[in-house]
């Protein structure tokens, strides 16, 4: 666990088994808060997290979720059974998946396969009187001067907030400003980061809005998920817009009947070359795999929506 600003900590949440991969967020005060719980495999971290701070998940007053993607909010269920006391709040369009997480699980399937277990645990449904839907522009008030207010940011996905703190200034992105990547045995202030394009709502056009209207706060700080701060914020918002302007090329490259494996191609050779420019520890791909594979399947899918629109 880290320290990343005033009564913000960062805990490693050791995704899929690997660290520096997701980040859960712990704001210590009056009403302790939880953002992001990552997958129900991630839920032991969490409470050794929570522990090192004096609490344990029934201290928590509140958990928040940027949107319903299992490596975000799968394990929002299992935390909520060990936080009796605590509100889930999310956006207006991921509540009801996780109320009720059948379509999101049946979603996850589709993509992970039998795969889906080992990677992320269980999907517990969580009480709907538990649920708070936040809407765009809503507060929630933790005390002792401290607010986070709530943004609806599509692009990565259509039920997606971004989480503004008054207190630092930053904002908690999800997976809306991109993927800060860490890599082993490179400087841990080396920034590599690239937008996530995951299916099925990546939109590019509708992801720079957002981007837009986040920028013009004009945070001093970026809380991704995946995987820690960036600061300045604007390397955030310059390395998530160049890699969109990439994937846009990319885009417009491939025919119309493109596969996914092709526009997976298309984006190794093009990352090859750029983390080994940024970061000097050569072409290895291995840390950007999944990552690659999901975001070549965003891409097809987004090429396939909009060529049925025309």
């Amino acid at each position: 666990m880290t320290e990343v600003g005033e009564d913000l900590f960062l805990v490693d949440l050791h995704e899929a088994g690997r660290p520096f991969r997701s980040s859960a967020y712990i704001i210590r005060g009056p009403e302790p808060t939880l953002i992001e719980t990552g997958s129900s495999n991630c839920f032991t971290y969490v409470v050794d997290g929570l522990k090192m701070l004096g609490y344990s998940p029934a201290d928590l007053k509140h958990i928040v979720v940027t949107h319903v993607h299992l490596d975000h909010a799968g394990g929002a269920g299992r935390m909520m059974e060990a936080s009796p006391h605590a509100m889930l709040h999310a956006h207006r369009r991921a509540a009801p998946h996780l109320i009720d997480p059948t379509r999101l699980e049946a979603g996850s399937r589709a993509v992970y396969g039998s795969a889906l277990e080992s990677l992320f645990g269980a999907i517990l449904p969580v009480p709907h009187d538990r649920v708070q839907v936040q809407e765009d522009g809503s507060v929630l008030d933790l005390g002792h001067g401290r607010r986070l207010t709530f943004y609806d940011t599509p692009g990565h996905a259509k039920h997606h907030s971004c989480i503004w703190d008054n207190v630092t200034r930053g904002i908690f992105s999800g997976d809306t400003v991109g993927i800060r990547y860490r890599f082993a045995g490179v400087d841990a202030d080396v920034i590599y980061g690239f937008p996530t394009t995951t299916p099925p709502d990546f939109d590019p056009e509708v992801m720079l809005e957002s981007l837009d209207r986040l920028q013009a706060m004009n945070p001093d700080v970026i809380y991704h998920t995946h995987f820690g701060p960036t600061s300045p914020a604007s390397e955030a918002f310059a390395f998530t817009r160049r890699g969109i302007l990439v994937i846009q090329q990319i885009l417009d490259r491939l025919p119309d009947d493109a596969t996914p494996e092709m526009a997976e191609e298309e984006l190794r050779a093009y990352l090859s070359k750029d983390v080994e420019h940024w970061t000097h520890r050569g072409d290895d791909l291995s840390d950007l795999a999944l990552d690659i594979y999901l975001n070549a399947q965003g891409m097809i899918v987004y090429k396939q929506k909009k060529a049925s629109k025309l």
